[in-house]
């Protein structure tokens, strides 16, 4: 009877304060994919003029570790970029099972599950870093770890991104 007494009352304060609809919509607000690919010649130019690298989350729908690497690791990073003028780099997201159509470099209609495949991308997720001619800077992320380095190992991969992209522009 007090256990049911409290869940009512925090319902209750919940429902009262918003908390649910607000926690509900950041959650909502944190699962959306990054912005897609449409075309790579319009992106390949930003990364030239900016010497901002091009980061690639691989994902596929409905993957946890996907979500988690989206959610906890670079969506923050969205949020940190906004505050500088100029882009450290370019995040985008590839479903690699998606018919979606992109335009590649040469200028061809492919699909997102085409150009994955181009950088053999078979599991999920991958967070991969190139350059204005599609060059991976980087030793490619695969996976998730858990045990509490991969904020240190997707820093290290930017950093080294960047330094790379600048020694060759």
């Amino acid at each position: 009877m007090i256990a049911q007494r409290r869940l009512f009352l925090v319902a209750g304060a919940t429902a009262v304060l918003g908390i649910g609809r607000m926690a509900h919509a950041q959650t909502v607000a944190q699962d959306k994919h990054l912005p897609p690919i449409d075309d790579l010649r319009a992106l390949v130019g930003t990364v030239a003029r900016h010497k901002a690298p091009l980061l690639i989350l691989f994902s596929t729908p409905g993957c946890p570790f996907c979500r988690e690497v989206r959610r906890n690791y670079l969506a923050p990073r969205v949020a940190e970029q906004a505050r500088h003028a100029a882009p450290e780099f370019l995040l985008h997201e590839v479903d690699i099972t998606s018919e979606r159509p992109m335009i590649d470099l040469a200028g061809t209609k492919i699909t997102e599950a085409i150009f994955a495949a181009r950088f053999n991308v078979k599991v999920v997720p991958v967070v991969a870093l190139f350059d204005q001619t599609l060059k991976m800077l980087a030793e490619p992320l695969v996976g998730l770890d858990r045990s509490g380095f991969y904020e240190g190992y997707l820093a290290s991969a930017i950093e080294t991104a960047r330094k790379r992209l600048r020694q060759t522009s």
